[in-house]
């Protein structure tokens, strides 16, 4: 059965920002993947990157893999390139409802901080090219998509109302 919420999004969607507010306000744990991936490898996400994208991407796959097998009702936040192993979504569909956070490159570009994104290395203007090499993959990975551009407790309350019952409503004791 899928308890989970998944959150997959550009970087800089606000997809962990939303997370942590919507595990709050529904009383479920918040995983964060990429933070899950630096206490599993005890390396930083760039200095994953540094080894190559490649060896980072096979351990985001083993990441959903497991975050998906071994997380019950939990909001769980994933990185911007989770959409481009199929394997990911696959992994995390089993368990989870598959939320896509879709903001405006241009506010995402007003206030993201590249300094610890490693694909943002070449600059900004790098966003537009991953946007659209992307756009169509979060699409169709997600269950249902959801704008950030206005104030985020509408963006709460649109994926809260998105919700099977049995999750929105959930309360660990």
């Amino acid at each position: 059965m899928k308890t989970n919420i998944v959150l997959i999004g550009m970087t800089g969607s606000g997809k962990s920002s939303v997370g942590k507010l919507l595990s709050q306000q529904l009383d479920l744990p918040f995983r964060d993947m990429d933070l899950f991936i630096e206490q599993l490898t005890n390396q930083s996400i760039p200095e994953l990157f540094e080894v190559s994208e490649a060896y980072f991407r096979a351990i985001e796959t083993e990441a959903c893999a497991e975050l998906a097998a071994k997380e019950t009702y939990a909001v769980i936040s994933c990185g911007g390139g989770v959409v481009l192993n199929p394997e990911n979504i696959q992994a995390l569909r089993k368990t989870g409802w598959i939320v896509f956070i879709d903001r405006p490159i241009e506010h995402i570009i007003k206030d993201i901080e590249i300094a610890h994104r490693p694909l943002l290395k070449e600059g900004k203007n790098k966003l537009y090219q991953l946007h659209e090499e992307r756009f169509s993959l979060y699409q169709k990975a997600a269950d249902f998509r959801v704008e950030n551009q206005s104030d985020l407790e509408d963006v709460l309350n649109e994926i809260k109302h998105h919700l099977p019952e049995i999750i929105a409503h959930k309360r660990r004791r």
